[in-house]
């Protein structure tokens, strides 16, 4: 009999929960209505959590509550809990401002952008208004060889003196609204230093499919800065040239990346040099560093 009374008081209990829920103060000015916040948003793959807005036009006088719901759209529908699952379809909104949160699911196909549909179901304090919906586009990064390339890497080389030296860096790429997107990248730690910046040109082909990186734009930037060899007319900087048996030279040093884009090797014959320049410009006649045979794997 004590079960039975158990039983009868959790489900006296649900219920009046789930009434509760259902009862609760939902805004009730007429004239509120909810729309999704953009028609369209573009993500990466990769990118995982991201939001899709939600807007509340008007003054309430209590939240609002949204549902909403997912469906495939496009040519190449994303699918839900295969490239992207949604955190929660119930939405309160009590500042005028919601957010549908999403996360993505990353992959190693190349394929063409997937989409799909985030749209208003009902709304509890508000009329739905005409926009109702939003396109998520899903755009691929494994085709895009300029982001596959970016991440920590491990890059390991050789000193003109034969030391073997190793270093852990991350390469970035530029914003995508940027002239420097799909054409350089940057790695920070060489020398073991996060404070310090290499420029790699990027190139890929897409006709040819063919790529390359390349030690680049030497001579024209600044390797590090605020730096004190104890050679005076601090502080010194360092700029990047390929050393050769002439001298200094602008020349860029090629690389190559491999096919599973775990390994990028640079012409092991060319040596890339760390000048080191005085406050005033000068040229102090040292090198932080002579390196060749350079790699970076992962």
């Amino acid at each position: 009999m004590k079960y039975i009374k158990l039983f009868m008081l959790l489900a006296v209990t649900a219920f009046f929960a789930a009434c509760s829920d259902d009862d609760a103060s939902w805004n009730t000015n007429a004239d509120v209505t909810v729309e999704m916040g953009k028609t369209e948003v573009k993500v990466k793959e990769g990118v995982g959590l991201f939001n899709v807005p939600i807007v509340v036009n008007g003054e309430t006088t209590a939240p609002v509550r949204v549902h909403v719901s997912v469906k495939e759209s496009g040519a190449n529908p994303a699918k839900k809990d295969v490239n992207y699952m949604v955190t929660d379809t119930t939405i309160v909104i009590s500042d005028g401002a919601g957010k549908v949160e999403i996360k993505t699911v990353d992959d190693d196909e190349i394929n063409e952008n997937r989409t799909f549909e985030v749209y208003i179901v009902s709304a509890d304090g508000a009329k739905v208004g005409a926009n109702s919906s939003t396109t998520v586009v899903l755009r691929d990064n494994d085709s895009e060889f300029y982001e596959k390339l970016q991440g920590v890497w491990k890059m390991k080389c050789v000193t003109t003196k034969g030391a073997a030296q190793e270093w852990s860096v991350t390469v970035k790429g530029g914003d995508e609204d940027s002239e420097d997107y799909n054409h350089y990248l940057y790695v920070y730690g060489m020398m073991g230093y996060d404070w310090t910046m290499a420029v790699l040109k990027y190139d890929y082909d897409k006709a040819t499919k063919q790529g390359s990186l390349a030690f680049d734009e030497l001579g024209a930037y600044k390797f590090a800065d605020g730096v004190d060899f104890g050679l005076g007319n601090t502080p010194n900087y360092v700029c990047l040239y390929q050393s050769t048996s002439q001298g200094l030279t602008t020349e860029p040093i090629d690389g190559s990346w491999s096919a599973d884009f775990k390994t990028v090797t640079f012409d092991p014959d060319k040596v890339l040099a760390g000048a080191i320049f005085g406050a005033d410009g000068t040229f102090m006649r040292a090198a932080w560093f002579q390196i060749k045979s350079i790699t970076m794997t992962r």
